[in-house]
């Protein structure tokens, strides 16, 4: 066995950086799914528990934001739908009269400056979603009996970032108008230019707009904040190759003795067996850049990113050739099928594409040859409606990033 020596910074900045990888920042929202107990928001009511009201601090005399249940006849809003996640939802809404609804926490650790995260919320519209706070523009309608049934505009969610409760340092992310009728996952990807304390949600006009209107988001089921590999991330090289031994003056070197002459044995014929590759594709003559190879007969545990022994051959394939193949460049590529939602698939997907590449990276294959990446189950390679179909979703693929032609 070829024996692999470190040097002392190596191995700390290796070990660190290892650390740092497994321990990807994980932010948890408080009450993620907006779970309270069900009413309109009025002028004497607090906000959503475990969510700070921007709305009312920022317009004087607005009302919180309303929650939601399940409600086949419900008169005072006209929304019926079930909630995503849990019990109850949250409806934000924006008006007339130029003012909006926002709901904001501060967060358990800072997003950091730089760094790049993931995050989901599953958003839905109303058909109907009765407007019953005479205020505003709304005080010359209310004799008008037809008042408090004004048709509500699809509006975007808007994510914000900052140092304090109902930030405005950075608009961290943007949905398009929300016009969806059932639950949709929506999910974002943002770099903070400043380190986030606080977020907000905040229902917003399509832009642009001439005249503010009445429109409204439903909310829920917002999940974990994740850190994520930044565009163009590199694992970094945690193994240095061996420097040579320094040779002794010639004076110094002691003469090797003579070794006894040993009979040749008689010849033998020599039966060679080569084992069938299970990656017929990754071979010099046969890859080019964009390519994409499925890595097959490569297992994980149920649910989990902890890759199994079975794997190790085929693993041990792209080990050789990518350590034969220096110019060669790859993506490590995570996927799920469609049964989950978005966010555990984003995750799964990922911590997988992580786990094969640190799997190369300490078998020896330089760092700056590798990236992952995980896809979640956005681009499916066969119908997630059967069986056979989802298993060939659930997959790791090699993208040939670049291959040195010359």
């Amino acid at each position: 066995m070829k024996k692999v020596t470190l040097s002392l910074f190596t191995l700390l900045f290796a070990v660190s950086y290892n650390q740092s990888i497994a321990q990807d920042a994980v932010i948890t929202l408080n009450n993620a799914s907006f779970e309270d107990i069900p009413r309109a928001g009025g002028p004497n009511q607090v906000g959503i528990k475990g969510w700070f009201d921007c709305g009312s601090r920022e317009f004087r005399g607005e009302s919180p934001p309303d929650i939601h249940t399940e409600n086949p006849s419900d008169l005072i809003f006209g929304v019926t739908m079930p909630a995503s996640e849990g019990n109850t939802y949250l409806g934000i809404v924006t008006r007339e009269n130029e003012t909006w609804e926002s709901v904001s926490q501060k967060l358990d650790q800072p997003l950091e400056a730089g760094k790049c995260y993931t995050f989901s919320i599953d958003l839905a519209r109303s058909e109907t979603y009765y407007n019953i706070m005479q205020t505003g523009p709304y005080d010359k309608k209310e004799k008008d009996p037809t008042a408090k049934v004004l048709k509500s505009k699809p509006a975007v969610l808007r994510i914000w970032g900052g140092v304090n409760y109902c930030p405005r340092n950075q608009l961290l992310a943007e949905s398009e108008p929300v016009t969806n009728t059932a639950w949709q996952t929506y999910t974002f990807e943002f770099t903070p230019n400043i380190n986030t304390k606080a977020i907000s949600f905040e229902a917003f006009y399509k832009t642009p707009v001439l005249d503010p209107y009445f429109g409204h988001v439903l909310v829920d089921n917002a999940s974990e904040i994740r850190q994520i590999p930044c565009p163009g991330d590199e694992i970094i090289a945690a193994v240095e190759k061996p420097k040579p031994k320094k040779e002794k003056p010639p004076h110094l070197r002691r003469k090797p003795k003579p070794k006894p002459k040993k009979e040749e044995p008689a010849e033998v014929a020599q039966v060679t067996e080569t084992k069938e590759k299970i990656l017929k594709n990754l071979e010099r003559s046969k890859i080019y850049k964009g390519q994409k190879i499925n890595v097959d007969n490569l297992y994980f545990e149920a649910n989990q990113s902890e890759i199994t022994e079975d794997s190790y051959e085929v693993l041990d394939e792209v080990v050789s050739f990518l350590q034969a193949n220096e110019d060669v460049r790859i993506e490590v590529g995570g996927h799920t099928n469609g049964a989950p939602k978005h966010a555990w698939c984003d995750s799964l997907s990922r911590v997988r594409a992580k786990e094969v590449a640190q799997y190369l990276n300490k078998k020896g294959v330089r760092g700056s040859q590798l990236q992952f990446k995980g896809y979640g189950k956005r681009k499916p390679i066969a119908d997630n409606n059967t069986k056979a179909g989802r298993k060939k979703n659930q997959r790791v693929e090699i993208k040939i990033l670049s291959v040195d032609t010359k």
